[in-house]
């Protein structure tokens, strides 16, 4: 492998955008992803896909892809021995046990590999959302009623409509809206059944305004990204989860006000937990109180949103965050919202045939790429589309349009 460049193995569930932007910041970019969409491949030197390295379906894969994805991730690094840097995304989040295997890995052969990531310790705080909101209320922030489900002696008490979650759900799944008490009894005999109780949480429902913020840090200062619009649950765009993350816009149009206490606890949080490199925070904007939904520990589904925003390589500064914070902070001095981008991930509203998927991926800002080499089956992602323009309607609903397009092809 040439060392003409700095190189760096990148391991999630999607990492396609992650490699992409590591690629146009110069690096040498080697993947271990789950899907393998057609658009990876241009900016990877080299990749292992958890579906064809197993061949094997996301249904059946779905409960161990952790394990797969730690598992190629050690064996990519076996294969190339003088990588420079380890970056985690997405699918790893509450993945301890298979970051220790990694961890202890690199450790073993003393490889000198630069982790780009949070420590373990900071992660399980960060995901530790009882503890968080705890550290929340005793600094006078406003967070939703929260309770362990094990706690069975008050659900004839509670509120409804209320949210059934699970401690590590990510990206709107295993998040539930519960109507009443029959609803709730029927879903927690479901749980019993397999899974284990204590690892779910009730939760006050609070309703709003889903936004995010994503912010840099390197342990000590921090610099605000973006706040971020989230888009849940789109009907449009046919997600198989009532709360299922399906994008963003960036930035979000909120007021200043609304900025300011956003930013407020993302900034506690950041110097609390000691967080490092770009992270996420998501919240509900009810009333202009925003409500702490959740902590990624790591860099968001938000940021190539995010970049074309400011018109920044965000990964760029990611990496030199944890060496060269006076180069992020300058950098990040003359930062300029200059567009509105939206991101949008479209979902199957039907079984999708290997020609329509050629047609798709000839579109104009389509990405995530599907393989035309099986059909797409219903709710699976056929895409995400990347949109920017000069005002938050026009980028919001130009994006819509775009995603109506796809969505009257497959009918």
């Amino acid at each position: 492998m040439s060392k003409t460049k700095r190189s760096v193995i990148v391991v999630g569930f999607n990492v396609r955008p992650l490699a992409y932007s590591l690629h146009k910041a110069g690096l040498e970019v080697y993947a271990v992803d789950f899907f393998g969409d057609l658009d990876l491949y241009p900016f990877v030197k080299d990749s292992i896909i958890v579906t064809d390295e197993l061949n094997d379906t996301y249904e059946t894969l779905n409960d161990n892809y952790k394990h797969y994805l730690a598992k190629f991730c050690i064996e990519l690094m076996e294969r190339y021995s003088n990588i420079d840097y380890l970056l985690i995304g997405s699918g790893l989040d509450d993945a301890f046990d298979e970051r220790t295997m990694i961890l202890e890995y690199i450790l073993k052969k003393d490889s000198g590999i630069i982790s780009l990531n949070n420590n373990l310790e900071t992660i399980k705080r960060a995901r530790d959302i009882e503890q968080i909101y705890s550290y929340l209320k005793s600094h006078g922030f406003s967070v939703p009623h929260t309770i362990p489900l094990k706690k069975t002696e008050v659900y004839d008490h509670l509120q409804f409509p209320l949210i059934l979650k699970k401690k590590s759900s990510s990206g709107g799944t295993n998040v539930y809206r519960i109507d009443d008490i029959s609803a709730l009894r029927m879903k927690i005999q479901q749980i019993r059944e397999s899974d284990i109780l204590n690892e779910w949480l009730l939760q006050e429902f609070i309703e709003g305004i889903p936004v995010s913020c994503t912010i840099i840090s390197n342990g000590n200062e921090k610099e605000v990204i973006s706040i971020n619009r989230q888009i849940i649950g789109l009907n449009l765009v046919n997600p198989p989860k009532e709360f299922m993350y399906c994008g963003n816009v960036v930035p979000a149009y909120l007021t200043q006000a609304d900025r300011k206490k956003i930013l407020e606890i993302s900034y506690s949080l950041t110097d609390t937990l000691k967080l490092k490199g770009i992270n996420g925070f998501d919240f509900v904007l009810k009333n202009h109180i925003p409500y702490l939904m959740e902590i990624n520990p790591r860099i968001p589904g938000s940021i190539r949103a995010s970049e074309e925003s400011l018109g920044i390589n965000l990964l760029d500064l990611h990496i030199e965050c944890f060496s060269n914070w006076e180069k992020v902070k300058n950098i990040l001095k003359y930062k300029e919202m200059k567009m509105f981008a939206t991101k949008l991930i479209v979902f199957a509203p039907n079984t999708i045939p290997i020609s329509k998927i050629k047609i798709i991926n000839k579109m104009k800002y389509v990405h995530d790429k599907s393989p035309p080499v099986e059909p797409i089956q219903k709710y699976h992602p056929i895409c995400t589309i990347l949109y920017k323009d000069k005002n938050f309607a026009d980028s919001f609903f130009k994006t819509l349009k775009i995603a109506d397009d796809i969505l009257q092809l497959v009918g």
